[in-house]
């Protein structure tokens, strides 16, 4: 299933959007998914997009370029961060809108009514939100941020570091965004209002570059399975690839299953989870293959999104090469790691 981009949407199309998306408020879950080892267990974060959640937060920084240092936690992508008198690591999570805040650390959250929390399983919890005054990694500064809260307990126990929450792309708006999981590192380079580098400089063409289509702050690219067009969310969230389980039995038929399992809720509910290898992946032209994925039901966050996605590109994804986020332009550039490509 190819992306249709907002602008080709019928009126019909987006008011049940809008239905979809009040009707049902589906925003996080870390699911922790089980391999059998516990050393290889991965870390799957599902949010959906808030329109409503980051209105009036302010960038006081004033730098036009930046590097900042980044952690692993298994493969999660962590940076060092203050939130008010707090500190500890925040998760970058492209599959986030904004800001979600541990509730072990953040209390006294008002109850977003109406508003729930859920995840593969399909779980649900009520969600609270919590505004804070301040919020600082390395230069960058925001003020006045309404945050979710959720329970991360589960998550800092699984990778044994104190998490603080995590936080969208949408932070970085008014920035191109270079992810180097190489070297562990972030770039931010400051905007303008046409989407180009307020301090430009020489750099050599992508290998690949990519529309991404954003949706409520979500960005979302095109890939091929077996020469088949499908949606991918972008989340540096998720350890692994994604794969919704609904795909045609030709498309399953590309993936080396390599273990099967099944991923507990709470109460009595329950999914089965497949282990396995992308073997006949693309974006562009590049194949990429060998990526660890999941293969699972995603009916619930479909349902959330309000738009069809048959897929998450996690991790496994990201260390394929350098990634630029234009966020202005909606267009990803990658520069593949030599070895990785064909």
């Amino acid at each position: 299933m190819s992306i249709i981009p907002m602008r080709f949407m019928t009126v019909k199309s987006i008011i049940y959007l809008v239905i979809l998306l009040f009707a049902f408020q589906w925003n996080v879950r870390a699911e922790r998914i089980s391999s059998g080892d516990e050393k290889n267990d991965w870390t799957v974060i599902l949010s959906n997009p808030r329109p409503d959640q980051q209105l009036g937060y302010e960038t006081i920084s004033d730098f036009e370029s930046l590097t900042i240092p980044i952690k692993r936690a298994g493969k999660l992508i962590l940076l060092d961060a203050l939130a008010d008198s707090v500190s500890g690591s925040l998760i970058l999570d492209s599959g986030a809108s904004g800001l979600v805040l541990n509730s072990i650390y953040f209390r006294d959250g008002r109850p977003k009514n109406g508003y729930q929390t859920g995840g593969i399983t399909g779980r649900v919890e009520q969600l609270s939100q919590k505004k804070i005054k301040s919020l600082q990694f390395d230069e960058v500064f925001f003020e006045n941020i309404q945050a979710d809260l959720a329970d991360l307990g589960h998550l800092e126990a699984a990778r044994q570091t104190k998490i603080i929450g995590f936080f969208g792309l949408s932070m970085f708006r008014g920035f191109e965004v270079v992810l180097n999981l190489q070297q562990n590192l972030i770039e931010l380079h400051r905007l303008d209002a046409s989407g180009n580098r307020l301090r430009p400089h020489p750099i050599v063409k992508p290998d690949l570059e990519l529309p991404m289509y954003n949706y409520n702050e979500v960005y979302f690219i095109e890939g091929r399975i077996s020469n088949k067009r499908y949606t991918f969310c972008l989340d540096t969230g998720a350890e692994v690839n994604v794969l919704h389980n609904y795909l045609p039995d030709k498309i399953m038929k590309t993936i080396t299953i390599t273990k099967r399992s099944t991923l507990h809720g709470s109460g009595q509910r329950s999914t089965e989870v497949f282990f396995g290898v992308m073997n006949d992946f693309k974006v562009g032209d590049i194949s990429l293959n060998g990526m660890q994925t999941i293969v699972t039901n995603l009916n619930a966050m479909n349902d959330a999104f309000g738009v069809s996605v048959d897929g998450m590109l996690g991790c496994a994804f990201f260390e394929q090469g350098i990634f630029h986020f234009n966020l202005k332009k909606r267009q990803l550039g990658i520069y593949f790691h030599k070895n990785e490509t064909p």
